[in-house]
């Protein structure tokens, strides 16, 4: 029982010199200051998705235009914060299937442009959703990705998000 109790204190022993000497890990990213999209609703269960929204990926998501009526799409800042608003740039991708006017408008009405208010991370590009503009089983992708500014650019692996419109 004694020998039991050793080897307890032992390997308790060993597992608390070895935790406490490990270094702290630094939480604070040094990297370029750049901007990404970044889908808000990828974590929530299938059950707490808003209204239309049937479908999500890490950069891509399909809603309905019939009950989803506006869309929100994250642009964020990565890096320090900004006394000053920054204003990005983003374009409509030529793969697009989705027309302006007929599927979608961006607020404001044509827009390419999203700003990330001061001393903030995230700025919103809204998507206003024509109901109707889609009928039966078809399906109309929105590839968006971000041209960014003189001074910030879009991140490589996150520059792209597709919004497929559905009925």
């Amino acid at each position: 029982m004694k020998r039991l109790l050793l080897y307890g204190l032992a390997f308790a022993s060993i597992c608390t010199i070895f935790t406490s000497c490990m270094p702290k890990d630094e939480l604070v990213y040094t990297g370029p200051t750049v901007i990404e999209f970044k889908n808000h609703l990828l974590s929530r269960v299938t059950a707490k998705q808003p209204a239309g929204v049937t479908a999500n990926a890490v950069l891509s998501r399909t809603a309905s235009v019939n009950t989803r009526g506006t869309d929100t799409i994250y642009v964020q800042l990565v890096g320090p914060q900004r006394a000053a608003a920054t204003e990005v740039g983003f374009s409509v991708v030529g793969t697009s299937t989705a027309v302006a006017g007929t599927h979608y408008n961006f607020r404001p009405v044509g827009s390419t442009k999203v700003t990330i208010p001061a001393n903030s991370s995230v700025g919103y590009l809204l998507v206003d959703m024509i109901p109707g503009s889609v009928t039966g089983t078809a399906t109309f992708p929105l590839v968006l990705t971000l041209t960014g500014n003189g001074d910030t650019f879009p991140s490589e692996n996150y520059k792209t998000f597709t919004l497929t419109l559905r009925n």
